[in-house]
């Protein structure tokens, strides 16, 4: 039986030289334990079987072979079917028959190894006779033919694969395992059916067979590879330079950019390269990069050359097989054009926050997509917010800052705020003032940016254009004020003049005349008309700050109360009047007769305002200002004063005035009123001007106005 043990060795030689090759090579991890199951199998089939052939005389060596036959025997057929199923998982064909019947396949064998290794069952299975044919049992051929279903699906499973699977490499490496599962099982099979005996058993053979296969495909087909790799071929023309140096910092490899960037003829394989390094990167150490953590870190390099760069030098660990590392990849990628782009952009970044903070204006911007893209602090003050809270709220901005407004913007400019609006990516150029509720005015410029490369997004500037509004408004009320004074002064004389002589001649005419007669009638209509020109002359002097009167000191109080009795007559009975006085206000100077004028244009205004309906007028008197008008959201100032200050204020419950009215007002002959001649309000404004006083008007239309004015309190003069 020669031929049995020189085929049995074999087996064995070449499954040791099959698993270390194997296991060399690292298969990949989704056949472990699968791919040792099936070597090992085969390995101790092969070696009980040996046992067997060399010893057939020693019971107890016998006996321990054939230990190793039956246990070889009955877990190959499951270590391949696990194969099988991690093998397909690997390759992506999930289409497994029988996936669930590897634990019934393992439970059947494991009773029947025990029944194998059992008397009397064993009796039931085989009767072994040395160096001659066993006789088989009914419960052989089970054993048999249950393991050869579950190889023969295995083998199904490969040969399907081999057929229609797209890799062409997975397709030759399922066409193998085919052959190494078909040609141990049919030798077997031949031994066990076979009408004829034969004089050994060929399934070692076939093992050794089988394993000369695998070492074919391993090697040649690249078995458990699925696709063969070059590190020259990957590496040569990567972007970046690459060095792979050993554990001992030689130079195994350098791609053909590392060459370009350390200078022709500078890398030798083979050759140290810590010198070089230490030449051309100062700052980077192989000694720290063995040991510290490896991340990339920008150095300044200088090639022998004298050319300088700035390179990311990243470091990985090189392993070979089982994790035993080999050394250590260099990747150094060069960061000078791109350190050059962000040096220039953070001047540039740096010019325009100078710039942003020179110019003093709120900036947002918002890109293609309706991004808000930046926005600065000056714009992020101007609404009370920071710039971290507009960035989150992000697209929904305009609908957060809608209720500040005084009232909505056009709908053209709230359709330029959407993105998706035609409007947004058009080249339309906008200007024009935002009215807060809090009284500013915002200018707010909203243009298109676009470059060489087309529309980028849509921007808004804003001013807080307030103090120059109102400067601008003063400067006008103040031209108008002068040509009215220069108009008042040069006519107010011969005026008056003549207003005199109408006078004069009237009286005269009217001692001429006797006191029943019919012309004394007439005169009285001329000197009424005579008195009631020189009052218009009056409220016009007024109203351009060119009267003169005589200072005292007066409580505001004192003199509301004398007015309002004088002009009690003059108000309708179903409008009611109530006060609030301040008892022991501050006195004031100023003209009593011009400050009771203001009261009586502002009590007459008042009256008007509420008209036959009815209503009430609340006038009250106060140390300081006032809190504001609930309700109101429009109001306009005029004048300014600091220090301590007295407030009277009468208020109406009338239909009050929108916006546009409120900007009027203070116009001469400007007027609401069918018989009004539109100066009470103006001369009111320029009595307070010459007493260095300040008007505030809040209003809102349906819930009436209130007017405060404000008048300096006289030093030393507190009751």
């Amino acid at each position: 039986m020669a031929e049995a043990q020189i085929a049995t060795s074999l087996g064995i030689v070449l499954l040791v030289a099959l698993s270390t090759h194997v296991f060399y090579r690292r298969p990949p991890t989704a056949l472990w334990p699968a791919l040792p199951l099936v070597f090992f199998s085969a390995l101790i089939f092969s070696i009980g079987d040996l046992l067997g052939n060399v010893w057939p005389n020693n019971s107890a060596i016998r006996w321990s072979g054939s230990l190793l036959v039956y246990t070889g025997l009955l877990t190959i057929a499951p270590g391949w079917w696990l194969f099988t199923r991690g093998f397909s998982e690997m390759v992506g064909y999930r289409k497994v028959a029988f996936r669930s019947g590897l634990p019934v396949l393992v439970t059947i064998n494991a009773l029947l190894w025990i029944g194998l290794i059992t008397n009397p069952w064993h009796g039931q299975f085989i009767e072994t006779r040395p160096l001659a044919r066993s006789e088989y049992g009914l419960l052989w051929y089970v054993t048999a033919a249950v393991n050869y279903v579950a190889l023969c699906a295995a083998m199904f499973v490969h040969a399907r694969e081999g057929f229609f699977v797209q890799d062409p490499t997975i397709r030759s490496q399922c066409r193998f395992l085919v052959a190494a599962v078909a040609v141990p099982m049919s030798m077997n099979m031949a031994y066990v059916f076979s009408p004829v005996p034969l004089s050994y058993d060929p399934t070692a053979l076939g093992y050794a067979l089988s394993c000369l296969l695998f070492l074919f495909a391993v090697e040649r087909r690249d078995l458990f590879v699925l696709e063969r790799i070059s590190l020259p071929s990957v590496l040569d023309h990567d972007a970046d330079p690459i060095l792979i140096v050993s554990r001992h910092h030689q130079l195994l490899y350098a791609n053909p950019n590392a060459e370009q960037l350390f200078d022709q003829g500078k890398l030798n394989p083979g050759a140290p390269i810590r010198e070089l390094l230490e030449l051309t990167v100062p700052s980077f150490s192989l000694a720290d990069a063995d040991h510290s953590e490896r991340r990339g870190k920008e150095h300044r390099f200088t090639s022998q050359s004298g050319v300088q760069r700035v390179v990311l030098i990243e470091v990985s660990v090189v392993e070979k097989s089982r994790g035993v590392e080999a050394g250590l990849c260099l990747r150094l990628r060069d960061r000078t054009a791109l350190r050059t782009a962000m040096n220039e952009s953070e001047e540039h970044l740096s010019l325009l926050q100078a710039l942003d903070l020179a110019i003093g204006e709120g900036i947002l911007f918002k890109d293609r997509s309706g991004t808000i893209r930046y926005v600065n602090d000056a714009f992020a003050t101007l609404w009370g917010m920071s710039t971290e809270e507009i960035l989150d709220i992000g697209q929904g901005l305009q609908e957060h800052l809608a209720p500040m407004l005084r009232e909505a913007p056009p709908k053209t400019v709230q359709r330029m705020w959407n993105h998706k609006d035609a409007n947004f990516d058009s080249s339309r150029t906008d200007l024009l003032d935002i009215l807060m509720l809090d009284g500013r005015i915002l200018e707010v410029k909203i243009l298109p940016i676009t470059t060489e490369q087309g529309f980028l997004g849509r921007a808004w500037r804003m001013t807080d254009v307030t103090r120059a509004r109102q400067e601008s408004q003063a400067m006008i009320q103040s031209q108008k004020l002068e040509w009215l004074g220069l108009l008042a002064g040069g006519i107010a004389h011969d005026f008056n003049n003549l207003l005199m002589t109408v006078l004069g001649n009237a009286e005269l005419a009217r001692d001429g005349v006797e006191l029943d007669s019919p012309i004394q009638e007439r005169l009285t209509d001329i000197e009424t008309a005579a008195t009631t020109a020189a009052e218009l002359t009056g409220q016009l002097l007024a109203y351009a700050g060119k009267t003169t009167f005589i200072t005292e000191s007066l409580d505001m109080s004192v003199l509301v109360r004398d007015v309002a009795s004088l002009i009690s007559v003059t108000i309708p009975k179903n409008i009611e009047v109530d006060f609030g006085l301040e008892k022991e206000l501050p006195l004031v100077r100023g003209g009593s007769a011009q400050l009771r004028q203001v009261l009586m244009n502002l009590l007459k205004n008042a009256s008007d305002a509420i008209g036959a309906a009815g209503g009430k007028i609340e006038i009250g008197t106060g140390i300081g200002r006032p809190s504001p008008m609930s309700g109101t959201s429009a109001f306009i100032e005029h004048g300014k004063i600091s220090g301590e200050v007295v407030h009277v204020t009468v208020r109406d419950d009338g239909a009050g005035m929108d916006a546009e009215t409120l900007t009027k007002i203070f116009d001469p002959f400007f007027t609401t009123k069918f018989a009004g001649r539109g100066l009470g309000l103006a001369a009111t404004r320029g009595i307070l001007d010459s007493h260095e006083g300040q008007l505030r008007i809040e209003t809102e239309v349906g819930l009436g106005s209130r007017f405060t004015f404000f008048l300096p309190i006289q030093e030393d003069a507190r009751p």
